[in-house]
């Protein structure tokens, strides 16, 4: 392995295991954190109100019952035995003498309808005069009394508690003050705030989150994800709306039917853990949902201590079941797969059932903090969770996105250009395949016109005698011949025209008693060979043979071919005539023969040179080993 591959592993796993050492750091700070979010409401106790008369005991009268002391505050239970509809606590109390301020009474916790009188004049009824309120929510309530039903002396202060045994949550009335606004005022803003006000704002949250949430099903109705948690949401709405307007008259008759809505929550809750964590949720989950609602359904007719006991315990029960089971989930999917989305919703997850479960409890038993239900303050938080989740899941898909784009960018550039170069390739194609047929032609056409011509004259000549039109015929059929020969040429046929030059020339030098040395064995490979190319070589040689012939005079001619230094091709022709002069005495180029070789050769981006040899002439031809594009005018 390479040095710089080493050193490129250890900086790639230096974040591996810097990010392997903080996982465990961050999964104890959540679980930290987690857990004093699950603790400190119960450590949390609001302020009493100082300089008030505090009733903690009262006289404790049921329906058809006998009176009794009791301790504030205080608690009813459902019984089998007994029937409730409403129970009375009397509290006796006597106004400070010369007091100015008008008196208040101050309820701080109460879960059922309740009427205040005093003297028997009643001054208060929380079903018109409370909005929030219910079987499952703690309500507050600081009313003035009115000073025309105050007397002097002693006073009986009456709280009538109405539908005692209409649910199996037992009734919970706190202890009572009593006191000017001064006093009272402030536990009872902070009490409101935090036990119905930010419930309220806790249920806003849910329905602004809820229904963008459940709109953004109709967006993607095949994902199992949105399809659970949309109907998922729709339940626990109901059921919130249940929690906290139970008692209006408008839907009273209608909390039962809310009521038994919680199993099929808690079995919904299960089939959102999964689609969240990839998997995909049974479809038994709905059957049963709908199945245990259906069957809890007809217990709510039935007005019997017996039939809210089953409500009560098996809603209780399925829910817990449930929301523990969708909380092993997350929990199983984020230790054991790493999935990342499953961690973030485990510490809303576990709060739901930490929170179900101590709620259940206060709800059964009533400890001496009071009545006082947590569980409506987890909506934000798992909101809050649910959120981070969904938009990481939208930022990871439009990484996954934008990768994509670039993919099909790069993908369609790449066959962008090969379209380009086929298209090229193509049009290269189709023109050499029109020239080509005009080649052809053009080829037939010289060979079956011009030439016929030609050797019509030559034969003419032949019969007359005229020696000078049968040479210049012979000479424009060999010429007209050549170029016909180099029309017919392709790419790396360079051998090709030198062998028909050389069996062209083999009977001309055979007529006039001229040997012919040919060798062209040595040749490497020539490329980008057109017929223009060959046209001007084959130019050359012809000129460079027929300087040979006409000022030698030769007898014999050498022509070779081999590789040449610098990457080059070699061609000499050498003759044994006279040495080359450019005075005049010895062969010579007269005309324009040694300019247009040289022009023809810089054409090839080559070289000619001519040199004296002792008995003797030679020309040299040095040329590329591939020659650049050419054009065919050129050759001419």
């Amino acid at each position: 392995m390479a040095v710089g591959d080493i050193l490129n592993e250890g900086v790639a796993a230096r974040p591996l295991r810097a990010a392997a050492w903080l996982r465990p750091l961050i999964w104890t700070a959540a679980a930290i954190v987690t857990l004093a979010v699950a603790i400190a409401p119960d450590l949390i106790d609001l302020p009493r109100p100082q300089g008030a008369l505090v009733f903690d005991r009262a006289s404790y009268t049921p329906v058809n019952g006998s009176a009794r002391d009791v301790t504030m505050p205080h608690a009813i239970y459902i019984s089998f035995r007994e029937v409730l509809p409403s129970v009375r606590y009397v509290f006796k109390f006597e106004p400070q003498a010369g007091a100015q301020d008008d008196l208040h009474v101050y309820v701080p916790s109460f879960n059922r309808r309740i009427k205040l009188s005093v003297n028997g004049s009643v001054f208060f009824d929380s079903e018109t005069e409370t909005i929030w309120t219910g079987a499952f929510i703690s309500s507050s309530s600081l009313i003035q009394i009115p000073r025309a039903i105050l007397v002097a002396g002693q006073n009986a202060l009456t709280i009538d508690v109405f539908d005692v045994d209409r649910f199996a949550v037992p009734v919970h009335l706190s202890e009572v003050y009593v006191g000017t606004a001064a006093a009272l005022s402030w536990p009872f803003k902070l009490r409101v705030f935090f036990q119905s006000q930010l419930k309220i704002m806790a249920l806003a949250v849910h329905f602004v989150f809820g229904v963008g949430l459940i709109a953004a099903y109709f967006f993607r109705p095949k994902d199992p994800l949105y399809s659970w948690l949309a109907v998922f949401l729709i339940v626990n709405m109901l059921i919130a709306i249940g929690m906290l307007i139970g008692w209006q008259p408008a839907v009273r008759s209608f909390v039962l039917l809310f009521t038994v809505l919680a199993p099929a929550m808690g079995l919904l809750f299960i089939g959102f853990s999964l689609a969240l964590v990839g998997l995909r949720p049974p479809k038994m989950l709905a059957y049963m949902a709908i199945a245990i609602t259906g069957a809890l359904v007809p217990f709510t007719f039935v007005d019997t201590t017996f039939s809210k006991i089953v409500l009560a315990a098996i809603g209780g029960g399925v829910t817990i079941a449930s929301l523990c089971a969708a909380a092993m989930v997350f929990a199983w999917s984020a230790i054991r797969r790493g999935d990342t989305d499953a961690g973030l919703m485990l510490p809303s997850a576990f709060l739901l059932v930490w929170f179900a479960v101590r709620d259940t409890f206060v709800m059964a038993t009533l400890p001496a903090h009071g009545f006082n239900l947590l569980i409506p303050y987890v909506r934000p938080v798992f909101f809050s969770f649910l959120t981070v989740v969904l938009l990481r899941r939208i930022g990871v898909t439009l990484d996954q996105l934008d990768r994509a784009n670039e993919n099909l960018s790069m993908r369609l550039a790449e066959r962008e250009a090969e379209l380009a170069i086929f298209h090229r390739q193509e049009k290269a194609k189709t023109a050499h395949l029109v020239r080509e047929q005009e080649r052809h032609r053009l080829t037939h056409d010289l060979h079956d016109g011009i030439s016929g011509h030609l050797a019509s004259i030559i034969a003419l000549s032949e019969r007359t005698g005229d020696k000078s039109t049968e040479q210049a015929a012979r000479e424009a059929l060999n010429d007209l011949r050549l170029v016909i020969y180099s029309l017919d040429l392709d790419d790396s046929e360079l051998p090709v025209a030198l062998a028909n030059f050389r069996d062209r020339l083999i009977p001309q030098l055979h007529r006039l008693g001229i040997e012919l040395d040919w060798s062209i064995a040595g040749l490497p490979e020539v490329s980008g060979v057109t017929p223009g190319n060959a046209l001007a070589i084959l130019r050359i040689l012809q000129e460079a043979v027929t300087n040979a012939v006409k000022h030698g005079p030769a007898r014999r001619i050498v022509i070779r071919a081999s590789a040449a230094a610098g990457d080059k091709v070699m061609i000499t022709v050498e003759n044994d005539g006279r040495a080359f002069s450019e005075s005049g005495t010895g062969q010579s180029l007269g005309g324009h023969g040694l300019g247009n070789m040289r022009r023809r050769a810089a054409g090839l981006q080559g070289d000619v040179t001519i040199d004296a040899l002792p008995h003797g002439t030679r020309l040299t031809l040095l040329l590329p080993r591939r020659f650049p594009a050419f054009d065919d005018e050129a050759a001419t």
